[in-house]
């Protein structure tokens, strides 16, 4: 018969049981009270939103990395207001104010300087950096590739793109065809950008496959959504690799050993050929450039000069063919402006006003950055409301643009809103390019790209959406940039109208 074990045997046991529960007891109650203080005592308890984003920054996570991040914030900013607490020290605004308020250039007011969201073990770049200093220097370095006569020294090489472009479709989305318009926009957008940062395309329009590079990218930006979010955790940093989903992660090494190999070799290639890199690489040895800052410019040069570029023309094609009325409207004014389609270039197309319209109301209606660029509140006021030094403020695009306070009738594709001058929309509430020092470098080669190739296009085709289910708002999802679904689009091509040939050669 077993022998009962004496007290003193018991106390070890007793001690461990003891200090376990005291541990989960004491856990339990820091965890209760920081609830309550986040919920009633905390500086930023008076901003209205979600109880949960209140309590624990595990809310925004949540839908920060579920894909409906820019319809969730901007239903909620619905619903509360134009200033809305979204993490326990964050603030999302929606206001026109707010975007000059925390990225303009303003007087007699602190600098809201970029958060430790935007370290993500990389080398900072031109859009990553956060000290001022060294964004002024590599924006000095960068501005010679996006300048007025670069720009000019550039068309060529994007004419003949988008005239291979109009090319392929004449020949693969003609008659009874119709094509992937999300991937088309695609192959266009990186033979591009391609072309210009490493004086080589990526072949996407000649073989009409989507290059490996460009899946990289997006698993890049997936794996970078959970890392910046994660930043938020310091305890689960060295868990990262593990809880990031691998095949981003793996998309994520393979995008920068890529990047690497490409800003490699163009910077070891003696060209007069005109492209981004000219003149950066000129200036590279002034300035004391190392290999890993251009393998980050790179990287975010063709990050932002394609996703964004194929988002924007895939969102203005869908509107297009779902509003007849704007179509007739911009094709009439495309087909009256030019007398030949050699005629059509990045100048001329500048003079289409109603053109101008359309894409200024697609950047509003679906901006190619949907959410809020986070910034570090110096203790200044924000939309007429003081934020103290140390919280996380934001101005949400998506949220702004789709405003009913900033815009009529916001879910609408209306391009007279930019042309009325009656019009009461608040039209500094949408700002793709941003604002300020921070503004986007490619803003005017964008606008170019755009411009042409529409323009190309609708002079060449008329086209029809032939998926009648798809609805653009429901079926993006998001992950900093856009995943955008299908676009199947049928194009006719005009009587009599010419087509560049395709050029097989090699």
């Amino acid at each position: 018969m077993a022998q009962a074990l004496s007290f003193e045997a018991l106390v070890p046991y007793m001690t461990a049981c003891f200090m376990t529960c005291a541990t989960v007891f004491l856990c339990v109650a820091y965890w209760v009270i920081g609830c309550i203080y986040n919920l009633y005592f905390h500086p930023l308890s008076k901003f209205p939103g979600p109880k949960a984003a209140a309590i624990t920054r595990l809310w925004h996570s949540k839908h920060w990395v579920g894909g409906r991040y820019p319809q969730t914030i901007t239903s909620l900013h619905q619903k509360y207001g134009p200033v809305m607490r979204i993490a326990p020290n964050a603030l999302s605004f929606s206001s026109a104010s707010s975007w000059r308020d925390i990225y303009g250039h303003t007087t007699n007011r602190a600098t809201f300087l970029k958060t430790d969201w935007y370290n993500d073990g990389t080398h900072p770049n031109l859009a990553s950096s956060r000290d001022p200093e060294q964004h002024s220097r590599m924006l000095k370095l960068l501005n010679s590739g996006f300048s007025s006569k670069a720009l000019l020294e550039q068309e060529d090489i994007i004419q003949e793109y988008i005239d291979v472009l109009i090319a392929q479709l004449n020949v693969h989305a003609t008659g009874a065809k119709s094509a992937d318009m999300t991937q088309w926009y695609n192959f266009a957008a990186f033979d591009i950008v391609g072309d210009l940062s490493f004086g080589e395309p990526f072949g996407s329009l000649k073989t009409l496959e989507l290059h490996f590079w460009p899946a990289l990218i997006m698993d890049a930006i997936k794996a970078l959504a959970w890392i910046s979010e994660l930043g938020a955790y310091p305890w689960l940093k060295a868990f990262i690799p593990y809880i990031v989903p691998k095949k981003a992660m793996a998309g994520r090494v393979r995008h920068w050993q890529y990047a690497n190999d490409k800003i490699t070799k163009r910077m070891n290639t003696v060209t007069s050929r005109k492209d981004f890199m000219s003149k950066i690489l000129e200036n590279k040895e002034a300035q004391g450039v190392t290999t890993d800052e251009m393998q980050a410019h790179a990287s975010v040069m063709v990050l932002a000069g394609s996703e964004t570029i194929a988002t924007s023309l895939s969102a203005i094609t869908y509107y297009l063919c779902r509003n007849p009325e704007v179509y007739k409207k911009l094709t009439t004014e495309i087909r009256e402006a030019f007398n030949n389609y050699d005629d059509i270039k990045g100048q001329p197309t500048e003079k289409l006003s109603y053109l101008k319209a359309v894409i200024e109301e697609e950047l509003r209606i679906f901006p190619a950055v949907p959410f809020g660029m986070p910034r570090y509140s110096p203790g200044e006021t924000v939309d007429g409301y003081f934020i103290p030094k140390g919280v996380i403020v934001s101005t949400m695009s998506y949220a702004s643009t789709h405003d009913p306070v900033n815009f009529h009738r916001p879910y609408e594709f209306l391009p007279e809103r930019w042309l009325d001058p009656n019009c009461k929309d608040i039209k500094d509430a949408s700002q793709p390019f941003l604002l300020g020092s921070r503004s986007c470098i490619g803003r005017n080669l964008a606008m170019m790209e755009l411009r042409t190739i529409l323009a190309k296009m609708l002079w060449v085709f008329d086209m029809q959406l032939t998926d009648d289910n798809l609805d653009w708002n429901r079926d993006a999802t998001s992950y900093l940039v856009w995943k955008r679904p299908e676009l199947l689009v049928k194009y006719t091509r005009r009587p009599g109208i010419y087509v560049p040939p395709i050029d097989n050669s090699e």
